[in-house]
């Protein structure tokens, strides 16, 4: 990126990521295409897609705090998870050879962009063929998927919030905002540590980033604002759009 054309345009995908965020979800099929599409790597995309959105996370952890209702020790374990699987995914994606990266990015945007366009059915589906107390209980037989997504997490991020749904609805949780509220803790805290990772990794340009981070809040603060008077499920929509011509055009790069 070298000219204020580009700063300006990534700037306007941050605030657009940033608003359906808070009131539609997907603001990464904004954020991190718009980098690519600016002519930065997909490796370092990914990394200061990450570290920007991270603040959009920790401040929705405070709208749901009253939502979760899970043992301490469930919770402590829950995040222990969330936080070596986000290091262990972030760690491989640092070590991860760009050009690699680069062709495996069309089937991660496919992937997540899968889940997000079915989320609603996914969801009704297996809420309809599982049965449990409602409220997370740890086990270890839940110890290797919970990983698994979270290594998912840390190397490419994008879908995770729906996979963690997904997971919960498979063991048996009913309730919607406590599920949210616990996939907001565990995005905050996966994505934070793996935003570490990338940080000492040297792949954030912190231009960029700063850039990425003002306009996600500033998308986010009047998202959240006027989300009452938006028509939810036609952003939606206009979402799945976008991200199926985007997974397309990843696909023809």
């Amino acid at each position: 990126m070298e000219n204020y054309l580009q700063y300006g345009l990534v700037f306007l995908a941050a605030i657009a990521g940033g608003a359906v965020n808070a009131f539609a979800g997907g603001g990464g099929f904004i954020v991190f295409p718009s980098l690519v599409l600016n002519g930065v790597s997909s490796i370092r995309a990914n990394a200061m897609t990450c570290v920007s959105m991270w603040f959009g996370n920790v401040a929705s952890v405070k709208a749901f705090k009253n939502d979760i209702y899970v043992m301490p020790k469930d919770l402590k374990i829950l995040l222990v998870i969330s936080g070596i699987g986000g290091l262990c995914g972030a760690f491989v994606m640092v070590i991860t050879d760009p050009e690699v990266f680069k062709s495996l990015v069309p089937y991660f945007h496919l992937v997540s962009w899968g889940t997000f366009a079915f989320s609603k059915s996914i969801l009704s589906y297996f809420q309809k063929k599982t049965t449990g107390s409602g409220h997370f209980e740890y086990t270890h037989k839940k110890l290797i998927p919970l990983f698994l997504i979270n290594f998912y997490g840390g190397y490419f991020n994008a879908g995770i919030g729906i996979m963690i749904l997904t997971l919960f609805t498979l063991y048996g949780m009913k309730e919607l905002n406590e599920m949210n509220g616990l996939k907001v803790l565990m995005v905050t805290v996966n994505n934070g540590i793996a935003a570490l990772c990338f940080i000492f990794s040297g792949l954030i340009d912190w231009k960029i980033t700063a850039i990425l981070t003002i306009g996600g809040i500033i998308g986010g603060y009047y998202g959240a604002v006027f989300s009452r008077h938006m028509n939810q499920e036609l952003v939606r929509k206009l979402i799945i759009v976008i991200g199926g011509l985007i997974a397309v055009y990843f696909f023809t790069m």
